[in-house]
């Protein structure tokens, strides 16, 4: 301001909305440059994925194409076992031996019932 009157110079107030404009018009600038920077990254990641998921669609499955798995701790083999029969179809079940003249233990008539027994 000037010491005559009380209107602000024009000049001043021009420069400083020049100052703020040319200060926006940098922000600008360098917000589209790290976005274009950022699109550019985030299409060659795609482009990648898009590569890989062709090649596992597409390519070969060989078993020479992975690494052979890293040897295993020694443990010592387990020892063979002999091969064992399929059991006997009545397995598992025992029948209440009859014997003449016994007192009948089981339902009303004296009807002998199967047990069945864990095998």
């Amino acid at each position: 301001m000037t010491a005559t009157n009380d209107e602000p110079d024009p000049l001043i107030t021009e420069d400083r909305w020049q100052h703020i404009e040319d200060r926006l018009a940098a922000i600008e600038r360098r917000i589209r440059e790290h976005s274009s920077d950022a699109i550019a990254t985030v299409d060659a990641c795609l482009a990648r994925l898009d590569a890989l998921r062709h090649d596992l669609a597409h390519g070969p499955w060989l078993p020479q194409a992975f690494p052979a798995p890293a040897d295993p701790p020694a443990v010592p083999p387990l020892p063979a076992r002999a091969r064992t029969e399929s059991p006997p179809t009545t397995a598992g079940h025992r029948h209440a031996p009859t014997v003449p003249n016994a007192p009948k233990h089981g339902p009303v008539g004296g009807v002998q019932a199967a047990v069945r027994v864990p095998a």
